[in-house]
């Protein structure tokens, strides 16, 4: 039996290579250790014809989705069927806990929650030609347990970032690794309490594991750089520790994402010894009302200390940010401008507020005073940039803030747009 793992194209990111699918990667990696034929197309810089035209015939493809790429997912599948009429396509990934975007006419089977073990009962399933619409994937309680990502299935790019397929592999480039599952934090907007949280909470790697992992990649593949992509690096401060002393003399650059707080000046000092380069923070807002209804549990106050501490220990800071956001006021986008401003940071990247499907605000938007006016999630993306930059046609009203009119809050997006062009820090990936 062949099987064929897909990452759907992006080609309209500005960036589409620069985000290797690690999720495939566990996947096909579960496959080879049962000696099964497995294959990793990554199509994100391909449109959807390219890809199609590109992909070989198996007995299986699997999707790998998010609940933003649904609608794309059933068109695609749609085209595999058109071209190998007797396949069978699944999908699989956080997107599958909106289920009521599937086309079940077109997919054959979707797998919520962990996969690693779930695919070989879906197989099997498949060659007994009794196949379940809705597969519950068996968690996977002790993630050391889990094989290492399948990374030889995949090649790099000109600018060393692994994303091609088929192709012999070559040395160096980065690589994206996650060091736990799910996040111990619910905010409103966020889908994870919805599809990790709730059924077995966070689970940590050793940091043992990790570094052997580190290794690999640096001994066989030569990779010398690393993105930790888990929802929340720092949520348990000794296991960091840990990781950045067994790391600390290997040589390697990184970068992770973290919360504001915990944080403190002696983490963030390890973490820039042992070869962390950048943090991404979690900000979204310095309006204390938008933080508030987001369920940050933070304050302007503590995003604040956190870039302060970033830069006293020589870490360079990267500001993730929302805006269009509920509790959005006319006072947001001045108390925004105040901030940043006053604090350091190196990038802001901004994103226009999206109700998630699976996230507290899709399911109960009245609680955050809002109204989902659109629900065609062909047009639910996080573009806060046009790619031509065209401030004024490439926003699409998805929700409404109650007791604020729709053109008050798209002037204030133009407002801060224009605001965060002036300051050179912005990236518009």
């Amino acid at each position: 039996m062949k099987i064929i793992l897909i990452y759907l194209p992006h080609p309209y990111l500005a960036r589409p290579g620069s985000h290797a699918p690690l999720g495939l990667m566990y996947i096909a990696s579960s496959l080879e250790n049962k000696g099964i034929d497995v294959e990793i197309r990554n199509y994100t810089s391909f449109t959807t014809e390219g890809a199609i035209a590109d992909l070989p015939e198996a007995d299986v493809y699997g999707i790998s989705v998010t609940s933003l790429e649904l609608l794309q997912a059933n068109r695609f599948a749609f085209k595999i069927k058109e071209k190998y009429f007797s396949s069978v396509v699944g999908l699989g990934g956080p997107g599958t806990y909106t289920e009521e975007y599937v086309d079940f006419d077109i997919i054959d089977f979707i797998c919520k929650g962990d996969g690693e073990y779930t695919i070989l009962d879906i197989l099997s399933d498949i060659k007994k030609k009794d196949i379940k619409k809705i597969y519950d994937g068996k968690t996977v309680k002790n993630i050391d347990n889990l094989s290492f990502p399948a990374r030889h299935l995949l090649s790099t790019d000109s600018g060393g970032n692994i994303f091609a397929y088929n192709k012999k592999y070559q040395k160096g480039g980065s690589t994206m690794i996650v060091s736990s599952r799910g996040c111990p934090f619910k905010c409103s907007f966020c889908c994870a309490p919805h599809f990790t949280n709730s059924n077995c909470g966070v689970r940590y790697r050793d940091p043992e594991n990790v570094y052997l992992e580190i290794k690999k990649c640096i001994e066989v593949h030569n990779i010398k750089e690393f993105k930790f992509c888990d929802e929340m690096f720092t949520s348990r401060k000794e296991r960091v520790m840990k990781i950045c002393d067994l790391i600390g003399n290997m040589d390697i650059s990184w970068k992770a994402s973290v919360r504001v707080k915990p944080f403190d000046y002696e983490i963030a000092k390890v973490m820039k010894e042992s070869g962390c380069k950048e943090v991404s923070f979690g900000i979204e807002s310095f309006d204390n009302n938008v933080l508030r209804v987001l369920n940050k549990k933070t304050t302007d106050i503590d995003n604040a200390n956190a870039l302060e501490i970033s830069d006293s220990a020589g870490l360079k800071s990267r500001v993730l940010f929302m805006i269009r956001t509920p509790g959005q006021t006319d006072k947001t986008v001045p108390i925004n401008i105040h901030w940043l401003e006053k604090v350091p940071y190196h990038i802001i990247a901004c994103t226009s507020f999206v109700p998630l499907p699976g996230s507290d605000t899709w399911n109960n938007p009245d609680k955050y005073g809002i109204e989902i006016i659109n629900r065609n999630l062909d047009d639910y993306n996080f573009y806060f940039y046009a790619k031509d930059d065209d401030y004024e046609d490439n926003i699409v009203d998805l929700i409404k803030i109650k007791g604020r009119k729709i053109e008050e809050v798209n002037n204030e997006t133009f407002e801060f747009r224009k605001y965060l062009d002036k300051t050179n820090k912005v990236n518009k990936g």
